[in-house]
């Protein structure tokens, strides 16, 4: 019997079948394949989902109606709007005209002034009626118009030309009439507004506030603070800066809490305890004069000066937001509740003192268990 053999092409044919069927496949699907295994398709898909959304845009408002203003007369200087803002809460483009803005838990002139790029005074000058110049008024809630450049906001009186106008605020009368900022082209220097109508003075000046009222932290008599000579954290300068006006708010806002310790001969403040890291807010507007680690047992504190004689401390913290000489306004977020130092639980050690003598917070503040409601 004899046998025959197979030629060496039909015993190699089947794996030829097989190369060429691995090669169609790379070449039809390869790419996918590749894409799929490094996750280019999911970056791809994500980026084709941002470029279809549409971003935040200013929407204008219809401007403020003037019932004295006859018919023909310019409209206001320039439309109020809502203009969108990023994440940081800075503007996400160029202001084309005035807008309002409302005042947020935390905000203080220099943060306003710094988020609008635009000088302190200009949020002074811009505001007149509404802050009469007192730093004070800034507080939640409170609308500011913020022009889109460094200037004054004048209210019309019906009786000053553009003239008067420029004078009164070291401009040129063509500086107001051909801004951008106001409809006003069509007219010259002799023209009176109307009463009411708001002009945007760009680069306009008047004098100068002083929005730091004359204090030094520490004691009243100007002396720095009485801790800094023994306490680590204090802050060992003597620090101008606006004080407060005495009208006092809860450091945890609107929180529920409960109080765990009263004022007392021996515990000279009062203990608000709620979930960790709670915020805490400045009492009242002042100047931090301590700020860091207090080994009496506070843990991390920070102390406040609002002026004649007036300290708030702010014991046991967990995070602290601000440091010696920072200028805080009432109501600004300032740290979070923690159990540093002595402390058995998450509580704000919370003291309110006179001419460095403890005071009871509940003479001064609205103090209110939420177990208890009182």
């Amino acid at each position: 019997m004899s046998y025959r053999r197979r030629s060496p092409l039909l015993r190699l044919l089947p794996w030829l079948m097989a190369l060429a069927a691995l090669a169609y496949g790379g070449f039809r699907w390869g790419n996918d394949v590749l894409r799929f295994v490094t996750g280019q398709d999911i970056l791809e898909d994500l980026a084709a989902d941002i470029a279809t959304r549409s971003r935040p845009t200013a929407e204008a408002t219809e401007p403020e109606a003037n019932p004295m203003r006859a018919a023909g007369e310019p409209t206001p200087a320039s439309l109020d709007l809502e203009v969108a803002l990023a994440p940081d809460g800075f503007p996400v483009k160029p202001r084309p005209a005035v807008l309002r803005y409302t005042v947020q838990p935390g905000d203080a002139l220099l943060l306003i002034a710094q988020k609008f790029d635009l000088s302190p005074n200009t949020i002074f000058w811009a505001n007149s009626e509404t802050l009469q110049d007192n730093i004070h008024l800034i507080q939640t809630g409170v609308e500011l118009y913020i022009l889109p450049t460094d200037g004054v906001y004048h209210l019309c009186d019906g009786l000053m030309t553009i003239a008067d106008i420029a004078a009164q605020y070291g401009v040129t009368a063509g500086d107001i009439l051909y801004s951008e900022y106001n409809q006003l082209d069509q007219y010259d220097s002799s023209y009176v507004p109307p009463a009411g109508l708001r002009i945007v003075v760009p680069g306009g000046q008047r004098q100068y506030v002083t929005w730091q009222s004359p204090i030094r932290t520490g004691t009243e008599g100007g002396g720095v603070s009485p801790e800094a000579s023994y306490h680590p954290g204090a802050c060992r300068q003597t620090y101008n800066g606006s004080g407060g006006l005495q009208q006092w708010i809860n450091p945890l806002g609107s929180t529920p809490y409960r109080v765990t310790q009263t004022f007392a001969p021996w515990h000279p403040g009062i203990d608000e305890a709620a979930d960790p890291d709670t915020p805490v807010y400045a009492a009242e507007t002042g100047v931090v004069v301590f700020a860091g680690w207090h080994r009496d047992g506070y843990g991390e504190l920070i102390i406040i000066d609002h002026g004649d004689g007036w300290t708030t401390y702010y014991g046991h913290l967990a995070t602290r937001f601000v440091g010696c000489g920072d200028q805080v306004s009432k109501g600004q977020y300032i740290g979070q509740m923690g159990m540093s130092g002595n402390a058995t639980g998450f509580h704000l050690h919370f003291e309110m003192r006179e001419n460095d003598i403890p005071q009871d917070p509940r003479r001064y503040l609205e103090i209110v268990d939420m177990r208890t409601g009182g």
